[in-house]
């Protein structure tokens, strides 16, 4: 997967305040801004620390103003060892695999709270939440929902 291009924001969601989060799919370490107040992701997927660093920059803020990349490359690394959205690196830990025969476990509750925050319309208008396959992920994210819809449509 190429990261993406940092210089590009989510629309509507740029400029937000917010903090460095990070998962593990298939072994491997992503990370995204998210917006703790809103419940919202801020940011694609980003493998690489340093686009991650950059992004952040770029599009987010802090409760103190915008940072430059070495403030952010601080938060992008401490976001491997803690989270502020989950007790356990289990619970943010998932493979395709898993995924694909729909057992998320222990990190099931963490995904289906991770498809709201990435949805581009989390709820239709009557405020009914739509189904999971029928919700569409801003940026990359469909990355680690895609193999979840699957299971769900087959099941």
């Amino acid at each position: 997967m190429a990261d993406p291009d940092p210089a590009h924001g989510l629309p509507g969601r740029i400029g937000v305040i917010g903090g460095i989060e990070s998962l593990v799919l298939d072994d491997r370490r992503l990370w995204f801004g998210f917006d703790f107040t809103s419940d919202q992701v801020l940011s694609p997927l980003i493998g690489d620390a340093g686009a991650m660093a950059r992004y952040a920059a770029r599009h987010m803020r802090q409760r103190t103003g915008a940072h430059n990349e070495d403030y952010w490359t601080h938060l992008v690394r401490a976001a491997v060892e803690n989270s502020d959205l989950v007790q356990f690196d289990e619970q943010r830990t998932f493979t395709t695999r898993s995924l694909e025969a729909g057992d998320a476990s222990p990190a099931h509750g963490h995904l289906l709270y991770l498809l709201d925050a990435a949805a581009e319309d989390p709820d239709d208008e009557d405020g009914e939440l739509r189904p999971v396959q029928a919700r569409t992920t801003v940026g990359n994210w469909s990355l680690l929902f895609a193999p979840y819809v699957r299971s769900a449509q087959t099941a």
